[in-house]
């Protein structure tokens, strides 16, 4: 005897056979609640942007052709292009909906996620989601320093990777490269931040590029709709938005560029003598091309003397030093930059002895001695060679009498009686001290003239 079940509905059936005319066994078999012909499914998600290995909730609605939700325990089925889907199925609540949860595997690309149930009409049960670097939307390259020294160095570079609605982009691959110089780590995966750095070397000017990228998954934004509901909708569920468009690569530069140095030319006075003033010019010329200002200039005599500062030099600057010896010296000149480029350059000068002052004596030709003696008048000229000055000049007559005539530089006329007691041949000896002072003990040079007179 055949008997049936009426319809539940339409979305299962319990059937019942009986075998022959006396019901001795009933088997009974469950099917799957499926939603009806023409229903509509919509997928919803929180985000359209998963990050590799993470996790999101998936909402599936379910509406009839009457637009209300269907009887709960409706089956929905799930699919997914990349990572997994867990359940992949589920079944409805009272509001229509099953949820499921995606996970992002390793793999970077477009996750297509696709729900069905029964009749569900295909169109609008599809979602898109971008994963890992598919879903990057640029990458900002910065580098510290910007500028090197002269001789080049290293600047830490760093990449930070943001997905398309400019949030940081996590564990994804950088890849970094250079048009000069060397990077020490060509690849690197970004941190919580979307951080990952490197270390450029390089001695001219460099171009740094930092690549994320995606193998496989879409570059045309995807889209998604739903089917509106004929009747009174359920309880409302906004549709997920499209995930913003996204290339599934992009790169940053950042330009790190190696300084140009400052330069200093000595030029040295032709062979100065020792213990006078030598006069230098320092010309200083600034870099042209990415400098930096110039912070010092400092001179090493080479003659054990403690360097000199010279400050801040733009153009020339004349300074004066005293060797204090005959000699050769190396004189070195340092120039550094506020950027710390430190240029040295050098000269040699010869520094040789200076002469003695010159001294003329010219006595009167000697008269006819008088009642009370001779009067016997002498010119004498002191010229000290140049830079030198006289600090004192004395004359002694021969006869035991000596005067001082003070700084002569120059010419000078004395005159001195000799008795009759004094007569004879007599030696006039003139002394001058400079103000040379070699030996730096505080007393100059002593230099002797003479001359030799008859007095009647």
């Amino acid at each position: 005897m055949n008997f049936m079940i009426p319809r539940l509905h339409h979305r299962f059936a319990a059937l019942c056979v009986a075998a022959g005319l006396a019901i001795s066994t009933v088997s009974c078999q469950k099917v799957p609640l499926l939603a009806p012909s023409g229903s509509s499914i919509s997928l919803t998600t929180a985000v359209t942007v998963v990050p590799l290995g993470g996790t999101v909730e998936i909402i599936a609605q379910v509406i009839e052709p009457s637009g209300t939700p269907p009887q709960r325990g409706t089956l929905v089925s799930f699919t997914t292009s990349l990572g997994t889907l867990q359940p992949t199925e589920a079944e409805t609540d009272t509001a229509g909906r099953a949820i499921v949860r995606f996970i992002a595997g390793n793999g970077s690309g477009t996750a297509v996620i696709t729900a069905l149930s029964g009749g569900v009409s295909v169109g609008g049960n599809t979602l898109r989601l971008l994963v890992g670097t598919a879903a990057v939307g640029s990458v900002r390259l910065t580098a510290n320093p910007t500028l090197l020294q002269a001789n080049g160095g290293t600047s830490t570079i760093t990449a930070q990777s943001l997905d398309v609605n400019g949030n940081p982009l996590v564990s994804a691959p950088v890849n970094f490269s250079t048009t000069a110089g060397t990077i020490d780590q060509s690849f690197a995966t970004s941190d919580q931040n979307g951080l990952a750095t490197t270390i450029l070397r390089t001695s001219t000017t460099a171009t740094v590029t930092a690549t994320v990228g995606v193998q496989g998954g879409g570059s045309t934004a995807p889209t998604t709709t739903t089917v509106p509901p004929t009747t009174t909708p359920p309880p409302t569920q906004t549709p997920t938005p499209a995930p913003p468009a996204s290339s599934g690569q992009a790169q940053g530069t950042v330009i790190v560029n190696v300084s140009s140095a400052p330069g200093v030319v000595i030029t040295p006075p032709t062979n100065p003598g020792e213990g006078l003033p030598a006069s230098f010019t320092f010309a200083v010329t600034a870099a042209t091309t990415n400098g930096s200002a110039v912070r010092d200039v400092t001179v090493d005599w080479g003659d054990r003397s403690a360097p000199q500062s010279l400050g801040v030099v733009t153009g020339n600057a004349i300074v004066a030093h005293v060797f204090p010896s005959v000699g050769v010296y190396r004189v070195v000149a340092t120039v550094t930059d506020t950027l710390g480029n430190v240029i040295t350059t050098s000269t040699s000068v010869s520094v040789i002895p200076v002469a003695l002052p010159t001294i003329n004596i010219t006595p009167s030709v000697p008269a006819t001695a008088g009642t009370n003696g001779t009067n016997v008048t002498f010119t004498i000229q002191v010229t000290p060679p140049a830079g030198v000055n006289v600090k004192t000049t004395t004359i002694d007559f021969g006869d035991g009498i000596t005067n001082s005539l003070g700084a002569v530089n120059g010419t000078v006329v004395v005159s001195h009686l000799y008795t009759t007691a004094n007569n004879g041949p007599r030696t006039i000896t003139v002394k001058v001290e400079d103000t040379l002072d070699p030996d730096g003990d505080g007393f100059g040079r002593v230099t002797t003239g003479t001359t030799s007179i008859v007095v009647p």
